[in-house]
């Protein structure tokens, strides 16, 4: 689940700011990868590796003139 925020806000006729914050795997799930599959291995059925990211969150703040 990815989102962002947005706050425009207006300083002057032909100047504004934009505020945003964006959410990356906002509600943190984890998405474990596949298993080892390999019979004659020691580390047979064990899971170690994900397939997304951690949660991640950025700012940002910009004028437009």
């Amino acid at each position: 689940v990815d989102f962002s925020l947005i706050k425009h806000t207006p300083i002057h006729d032909s100047i504004d700011t934009e505020f945003r914050a964006e959410f990356f795997n906002a509600l943190n799930w984890s998405n474990f990868g596949a298993p080892d599959a390999e019979v004659d291995d020691l580390a047979f059925g064990q899971i170690s590796s994900m397939t997304v990211s951690p949660r991640i969150i950025q700012f940002a703040l910009k004028v437009n003139f």
